[in-house]
């Protein structure tokens, strides 16, 4: 039984309810919370680039879709969720009856992602993917553009590469990759296998054919039940030079598709 609590305001009143409705196993709460921490940064930053109301989004990757429902409820619009399982007939139902219209597998690792997608979108969700993926970055965008509207908007939030804690396991000599990302039994790929910095993203989506709108690097709560030390951390790392430097363990960035095709390199091809 999934219960709600009072010290996790991104569930207030609209998640748990949802989670319950929709099954989500005892054994995956952990994991849906976790995530659920990052959604009042999600939702601050997409606000300021509003209206919602009048707009269709997908949110791609977007495991049983608790960020649909979250923005939904907060800032309005209509949105679909895609991922890499088929929703459950209990999650499709529970989904429906939050307004979410549209709910359908995608694998992003072959051909058109969006092959299914029934609509063009006015904007793309992209919230914690990308790092996971053993694709060529520039070519996924790609084709997402063409399933976005003109002008429409791609709004991704990925792990930022020079997080404080990286920045300190390099002086130190340690690696700053996920240990296991690469099982040595016949499991698959697990974990990061890739992370970029801020930079590097914008020249990723330049020749994808995006245009960067903004971004910003905010340093989530680590745990659904922080301490008082880990609160002022968070709040330290977001503010004064911490910010500005960039310290932060999260990228939300919001780019915005260009008109035709996107810009080729002029070194061979490579980016």
């Amino acid at each position: 039984m999934v219960e709600a609590r009072d010290d996790r305001p991104t569930h207030g009143g609209v998640l748990v309810p949802f989670w319950q409705a929709a099954g989500v196993p005892d054994a995956r709460m952990p994991y849906v919370e976790f995530q659920a921490r990052r959604y009042p940064s999600i939702a601050r930053f997409l606000r300021r680039h509003g209206p919602w109301e009048s707009r269709t989004v997908l949110d791609l990757g977007g495991g049983v879709g608790s960020l649909a429902v979250q923005l939904k409820a907060e800032l309005g619009g209509s949105y679909h969720v895609a991922d890499f399982f088929p929703p459950s007939p209990a999650l499709r139902q529970a989904l429906a009856e939050r307004g979410i219209s549209e709910c359908f597998q995608s694998d992003l690792t072959e051909g058109d992602p969006l092959e299914a997608a029934p609509t063009p979108y006015d904007a793309i969700l992209f919230v914690e993917v990308l790092e996971h993926l053993l694709v060529n970055p520039v070519l996924l965008f790609r084709r997402l553009a063409g399933h976005l509207a003109p002008d429409g908007m791609l709004f991704l939030t990925t792990p930022n590469q020079a997080r404080l804690s990286n920045r300190w396991k390099l002086l130190w000599g340690r690696s700053i990759k996920d240990e296991g990302r690469y099982p040595t039994d016949e499991a698959g790929v697990y974990g990061h296998v890739i992370e970029y910095t801020v930079s590097e993203l914008d020249v990723v989506m330049h020749y994808a054919g995006f245009a960067p709108v903004e971004f910003r690097v905010v340093q989530q709560v680590p745990r659904i039940d922080p301490t008082r030390t880990q609160r002022a951390g968070v709040s330290v790392l977001n503010s004064g030079w911490a910010s500005r430097a960039q310290l932060g363990d999260d990228i939300l960035a919001l780019y915005r598709k260009l008109p035709g095709p996107p810009p080729s390199p002029s070194d061979g091809g490579r980016v």
